[in-house]
């Protein structure tokens, strides 16, 4: 045992250094690209073209350290007095890194702009003695600032997650960068060959062997761009490797040295047919260069796309499967109401089949059955009927209930009194139990079609998860670790529009609070986050957390008891759903007191706990609805009042299912939405209608419950008030509820939710 705990520890020690020694060579690697844009930027930098002093501007990380010493080479390689010009401007930013790094992201571009901008003009001021040269100093540092800019934004949104293609953002400031930064590598003209239209080649290639031939267009135009643009590279030269490296796309199936093969033959093709001669066989020389260097260095290093959970077939396979799942559910619950349909009105009892059973079983026997039935069956069958539906309409039948001629001719009316009796009572306990069936299935068959639902809504979210980087997700694992957490499971992934949204999972219990793990979470993800949910069903603990939104919300609420009451009837609970969106919810009891407090708690604690699990709401509430149904044998129900506010786009939708109103104060006007529905539990299948507001900061949100009657003018001017914090005003909203019930009791309840920046 002893032997194998050592192999096992050599074994993990083995791996931990193998982690290490990749991750040096991949910062290694790293660090010497980044050294070699700085050297080649500064080696082409001059009037009206930026130097490596606007990328390490840009770069604000520790990756400014490689920036400034391939910078420092290429300057002392430019010579002098050029040199000056470019080790005095990175000076100027390695002396803006004294100034403190703001919060605010825009700001920081700002700074960080001006710095390059600063560092671009000054240290080459004494060098203009023309208006021409002073004019084109000015236009290279507003290039310069500009593209410290892009750098910085781009830099910002791809460090933790990667670059996304499918993000317009992204691509737009991709290019933009790449653009800038081709002018000053189209001015690297030597003999061998054109440095900006290599790179160029080289770059496109490696961004249709990661991202295809539809993304690889984009980079193209923009360093086909910066070429022209540079006056070193000409334009000719410039779209034959450009349009070269695109037509290569074509043979991405047949391996890279194909596609080298095939980029230097298009390359060639377009020489030969843009008749191309002065220079061409330094154009073919890059042809070959990039190619060749294509073919030689490994995918793994032209940055493969990192396997993503749902970009992967397992995530479809599973996003299939929960779909199919779901299909199978819903077809159980057809099959199983088509059956009660045929079984229903085939062998069910209805109450004209009551008098005809009686007739049977008490005429069967008797020796005059021929003649009353056969001679006589429209008297017979009449008296029959009219019996049976005298027991319906909740009369009593004796031998005197017989009409006079049925009398005269029946020899035992005591027995076919008797025989009415019990065929009724035996239909309705077959009605009864019918009933009961018929309850039992109806609830049942909701319960299908909730489960239905969720499996749905399980796989199109499956479907819609986006990858985010797996860099991001270790960091994440080791906060929640070293927080409590055992064997910590973090997933990344990007709403549209970039926002991050951070899913963990883990057993054990957290050691910090949420405010310290929030801080921990946002130094571990350089991202600014909302304060983390947590939450812990069946043994396992939930964390999750999403970018801080454009909006915020502060949520205050007063509770009031119905008399002399020590339990409040309502239950309120607020939290975000696994797309960031804020819910708040509001739930009154029937009654009051603590019998209503369980129903409302039970509604308010099922439906956040199925919203927070990403279940929609529709199949929520609806397994709210049955849940509530079969609690127990008397009636239950409850009220239902849910806001949803979306804190990006200020979308405000207002679900109610029995609810008393809800206020909004949009700017001067005051909004009332009141729906009529009704509470779940209450029987039949639920529908929740919604009105949908668009709230701004500043705006206000009042819910409130039943047993609060609200005077609108008087709410109108409260609102219009300074009202401080919103538990404040909830206070006072409540106070003044109370007074006004003009002998109404019930408990009262006051949500307020004020929308900020």
């Amino acid at each position: 045992m002893a032997e194998k705990t050592v192999v096992l520890q050599q074994g993990t020690t083995r791996e931990t250094l193998n982690k290490i020694n990749k991750t040096k060579a991949g910062s290694i690697i790293s660090g010497t690209l980044w050294a070699a844009a700085g050297f080649l930027l500064e080696l082409g930098a001059g009037s009206g073209a930026v130097g490596s002093s606007a990328l390490a501007a840009g770069i604000t990380g520790g990756n400014g350290i490689w920036i400034y010493a391939g910078g420092i080479a290429g300057a002392l390689l430019h010579g002098f007095p050029y040199g000056f010009s470019g080790i005095g401007g990175l000076a100027v930013v390695l002396a803006g890194r004294l100034i403190p790094k703001s919060k605010h992201l825009w700001l920081r571009c700002a700074v960080q702009g001006l710095l390059a901008a600063a560092a671009t003009f000054f240290p080459s001021c004494a060098e203009y003695s023309q208006p021409s040269e002073l004019l084109y100093g000015i236009i290279t540092a507003i290039t310069a600032g500009i593209f410290a800019v892009c750098v910085l934004l781009l830099y910002d949104r791809t460090s933790v997650r990667g670059f996304d293609a499918a993000d317009s953002g992204d691509c737009a400031l991709a290019a933009a960068v790449l653009g800038i930064a081709f002018m000053t590598l189209g001015r690297l003209d030597y003999p061998p060959c054109n440095i900006g239209r290599l790179l160029a080649g080289f770059l496109m290639l490696a961004a249709a062997e990661r991202k295809g031939a539809a993304v690889c267009a984009l980079p193209g135009v923009a360093m086909l761009f910066g070429l022209c643009s540079s006056g070193g590279a000409d334009m000719a030269g410039a779209g034959v490797v450009c349009l070269a490296a695109l037509l290569s796309c074509c043979l991405s199936k047949f391996g890279k040295i194909t596609r080298s093969v095939g980029f230097v033959f298009f390359g060639c093709v377009g020489i030969l047919a843009g008749g191309i001669t002065e220079g061409s066989w330094k154009i073919f020389a890059e042809l070959a260069a990039a190619g060749a260097v294509y073919a030689v260095i490994p995918s793994r290093f032209l940055g493969a796309k990192e396997s993503g959970r749902a970009d992967n077939p397992a995530a479809q396979v599973l996003k299939e499967r929960l779909c199919f799942a779901a299909g199978a559910v819903s077809g159980v619950n057809t099959g199983l109401e088509a059956a009660a349909d045929t079984l229903e009105r085939r062998y069910s009892v209805s109450l004209p089949q009551v008098a005809d059973n009686a007739a049977d079983r008490c005429c069967r026997g008797c020796p005059n059955n021929m003649v009353c039935w056969g001679q006589k069956y429209e008297l017979f069958h009449g008296e029959f009927n009219r019996l049976v539906k005298q027991l319906r309409s909740g009369g009593e039948i004796s031998e005197q209930s017989m009409s006079p001629l049925a009398a005269a001719e029946c020899v035992n009316r005591a027995g076919v009194i008797s025989g009415i009796r019990r065929a009724y009572e035996q239909y309705l306990l077959t009605s009864g139990e019918q009933q009961h069936i018929r309850e039992l299935r109806r609830i049942y068959i909701g319960q299908l079609t909730s489960m239905s639902e969720i499996l749905t809504d399980l796989g199109i979210s499956v479907g819609k998860i986006r990858s985010g980087s797996r860099t991001a997700e270790r960091r994440a694992e080791k906060v929640l670790r070293e927080c409590g957490l055992n064997e910590p499971a973090a997933f990344v992934t990007f709403a549209k529009g970039g926002r991050m949204r951070l899913e963990a999972y883990g057993t054990g219990e957290l050691k910090s609070d949420r405010e310290y793990l929030g801080e921990l979470l946002i130094r571990a993800l350089g991202r600014e986050l909302d304060l983390p949910e947590v939450s812990a069903s069946g043994g396992r603990v939930r964390v999750t957390a999403s970018e801080r939104a454009v909006l915020s919300a502060e949520i205050g609420a007063c509770q009031l008891c119905r008399g002399k009451n020590r339990v409040s009837g309502d239950c309120y609970d607020s939290f975000t759903d696994p797309s960031g969106a804020l819910y708040i919810i509001l739930s009154d009891g029937m009654g009051s007191g603590s019998r209503a407090r369980i129903d409302s708690a039970l509604a308010c604690s099922m439906a956040s706990r199925l919203i927070k699990s990403g279940i929609s709401l529709s199949a929520a509430l609806e397994t709210v609805n049955t849940s509530l149904m079969v609690k127990s044998a008397d009636e239950s129900y409850a009220t239902l009042d849910i806001c949803r506010l979306d804190l990006n786009t200020g979308e405000c939708v207002i679900y109610k299912a029995g609810a008393a109103a809800t206020y909004i104060k949009c700017g001067d006007r005051l909004l009332r939405a009141v729906i009529s529905s009704p509470p779940v539990g209450s029987g039949g299948r639920i529908t929740v209608p919604a009105q949908k507001f668009h709230v701004s900061a500043g705006d206000v949100i009042i819910m409130t419950t039943d047993g609060a009657a609200l005077d609108e003018e008087w709410l109108s001017r409260e609102l219009s008030k300074e009202n401080g914090s919103s538990k404040e005003l909830s206070e006072r909203i409540a106070h003044a509820a109370r007074s006004s019930e003009n002998g109404r009791e019930d408990d009262i309840s006051i949500i307020a939710v004020t929308v900020g920046r």
